[in-house]
C-alpha cells in the first residue's frame, strides 16, 4: 500500500488497517453479549415515556419492534463489510465519498455519538449523585460527571478486548436488575400488564413518526457496524462463503441483542411513565422506592450506572474514536481518538436538551439515513460486495474522484436528508429511496464514466487477493 503524499492526505494508520484472521477473536456469543450491553441504556425508556400519552403503550411497543428490526437488518447488511474485508466504517466510506469527502459522513456520524456519550454520562452521574445523597447527604453532580466520564474514556481507550470483557460483566447484571425494576414498579403501583396496555393514545403523533424515532437510537450503529464485525472470528475462505453463512452469527446477535433489549427497556419506560407520570427513569425510581426501599433504590441506580457505562464505551466512544483516527491516522491512535471524543461529549453538555429526546432522534435519522442508503447502494447494488481494498489506502487511487470528493454522494445526500424533515413520519423510507436512486444513477451513468471503478464496470474483477491478503 502506498504511503501518504505531499498533499497532506493521510490514509494509513495501524488502528484502521484491515484486521487479520489472528485479530478476529470475538465469537458470535460474545458479539450478542456486546449488543445487549450496547442496547441497555436510558435513552430508550425516556423515548418511550415521552411518546406516551400521544401514542398508546401498545402502539409504542409495535413501533419499537418494527424500528429496531429494520435497524438489525441494516446492521447485518452493512456489517458484511467488516466480516468480509476487516475494515472500519471510516475507511470504507472513502469508496463512497472520496479520500477527503469521507470526513463529511464520518463527522456526521460522530456528532450523535459524542452527544449521547455526554447525555448518558450525565444520566449515570445523576444516579451516582442520588446514591451519594442517600448515603451521605452530599451532592456534587458536576464533579461526578467529570469522574464518571473519565472512567469510561479510560475503559474505551484500552481497546476492543477491554470493552468486550466489561460487557460480559455488565450485560447479565443489567438485564436481571431491569426485570427486577419492572416487577417492583408494577407491584408498588398495583399495575398489571393488561392495565398498562389498556391505556389509549391522545393522538398528535403518528406510528410512522414513532418508528422513525425508535430507529434513531441505533441507526447510528448501522453505519459503523463494520467497526465491530471486523473483530468477529474469521472464516479463512470467507471469499467463498455465501452471504448468509458469513453473516448469520452477526444477524442473530443484532436481532436478539438489540430488539430484545430495546423491547425490555421500552416496557420499563412505559411502565414508569404510566405509573409516575415522569419521563426521567431515575426520578421515577426515587419516587417509587426512595423512602421505603433505599437499598433497592441504590441497587437499581447501580444498574443505571452500569447501563450507561456499558452503552457508552461501545456505542458512543468507539465509533467516533475510529473516525477521529481517520482524520489524522499517522498522528492519532485509537486511544487518543476516544479521549478526544469523550472530552467533546462532556464539553457540549447535551443534558441541557433532555426534554427533547424524540425530536433529537428524528434529526439523527434525517442526517444518517441518506448515508445508509449510499453505503448500501455502493456496496451491494454497484460493487456487488467486491471491493478494491488496496485502493482505499492509496493516495491518488481510484477513489480520488473530483479533488478527492465524490460529487455523486454529496448530490444524493442533500435532498435525501431534507426529505426526512419534510416528511418526518416516513422520512427514513424517503431518505433511503432518494439516496439509493440518486447515488446509483449518478455513479452508473456519470462518475464511472469519468473515474474508473473496476468493481462496478468490470464484471470479471476478482476480489480474492483483497479478502485474504491481510491474513498472510
Amino acid at each position: 500500500m502506498d504511503q501518504d503524499n505531499e498533499k497532506g492526505i493521510s490514509l494509513i494508520g495501524k488502528d484502521i488497517m484491515p484486521t487479520s484472521s489472528s485479530e478476529r477473536k470475538m465469537s458470535s456469543l460474545a458479539y450478542l453479549v456486546l449488543w445487549v450491553g450496547i442496547a441497555v441504556q436510558l435513552v430508550t425508556p425516556i423515548t418511550a415515556a415521552q411518546l406516551y400519552p400521544a401514542l398508546s403503550p401498545m402502539q409504542i411497543i409495535i413501533a419499537c419492534i418494527l424500528g429496531n428490526l429494520i435497524v438489525a437488518v441494516l446492521l447485518t447488511l452493512l456489517g458484511d463489510i467488516g466480516v468480509r474485508y476487516g475494515i472500519p466504517y471510516a475507511v470504507y466510506i472513502r469508496a463512497c465519498f472520496g479520500y477527503l469527502g469521507t470526513h463529511i459522513p464520518a463527522l456526521i456520524r460522530a456528532i450523535p455519538a459524542v452527544f449521547w456519550f455526554g447525555f448518558q454520562t450525565w444520566m449515570g452521574a445523576y444516579a451516582l449523585d442520588v446514591i451519594m445523597k442517600t448515603l451521605t447527604g452530599y451532592s456534587n453532580l458536576t464533579l461526578l460527571i467529570i469522574l464518571f466520564g473519565t472512567v469510561q474514556i479510560i475503559n474505551t481507550a484500552m481497546g476492543m478486548e477491554a470493552i468486550t470483557k466489561f460487557e460480559w460483566l455488565a450485560s447479565p447484571s443489567i438485564l436481571i436488575i431491569g426485570v427486577v425494576l419492572q416487577v417492583f414498579i408494577m407491584k408498588q403501583n398495583h399495575l398489571t400488564f393488561s392495565e398498562i396496555f389498556s391505556h389509549g393514545g391522545d393522538g398528535g403523533v403518528s406510528m410512522g413518526y414513532a418508528v422513525v424515532v425508535m430507529m434513531g437510537t441505533y441507526i447510528t450503529m448501522a453505519l459503523n457496524a463494520p467497526d465491530f464485525t471486523r473483530f468477529l472470528k474469521s472464516k479463512s475462505d470467507r471469499n467463498e462463503h455465501t452471504w448468509w453463512k458469513l453473516n448469520q452469527g452477526s444477524f442473530w446477535a443484532h436481532t436478539i441483542g438489540l430488539v430484545g433489549s430495546m423491547l425490555l427497556f421500552t416496557i420499563i419506560g412505559l411502565t414508569s411513565g404510566v405509573a409516575t407520570g415522569t419521563w426521567n427513569p431515575i426520578d421515577a425510581m426515587v419516587k417509587t422506592m426512595g423512602k421505603d426501599n433505599p437499598f433497592l433504590l441504590i441497587v437499581c441506580l447501580a444498574f443505571v450506572i452500569l447501563a450507561q457505562w456499558s452503552t457508552n464505551i461501545s456505542a458512543n466512544l468507539l465509533p467516533p474514536g475510529y473516525i477521529i483516527v481517520n482524520l489524522f491516522p499517522r498522528k492519532i491512535t485509537f486511544a487518543r481518538g476516544a479521549i478526544i471524543a469523550g472530552v467533546i461529549g462532556l464539553l457540549i453538555q447535551p443534558w441541557n436538551y433532555a426534554e427533547f429526546v424524540p425530536q433529537i432522534l428524528l434529526v439523527i435519522t434525517a442526517t444518517l439515513a441518506p448515508i445508509v442508503g449510499i453505503m448500501f447502494t455502493d456496496y451491494y447494488l454497484l460493487r456487488k460486495r467486491r471491493l478494491n481494498v488496496d485502493e482505499l489506502y492509496k493516495v491518488d487511487g481510484q477513489y480520488k474522484y473530483w479533488k478527492n470528493v465524490n460529487p455523486a454522494a454529496l448530490i444524493a445526500y442533500i435532498p435525501a436528508g431534507l426529505s426526512v424533515l419534510l416528511f418526518p413520519d416516513y422520512g427514513f423510507v424517503s431518505a433511503l429511496l432518494i439516496s439509493i436512486v440518486l447515488y446509483y444513477t449518478l455513479m452508473k451513468f456519470w462518475i464511472c464514466n469519468v473515474y474508473d471503478q473496476p468493481e462496478i464496470t468490470n464484471a470479471n474483477f476478482s476480489i480474492e487477493s483483497q479478502v485474504v491478503k491481510n491474513d498472510a
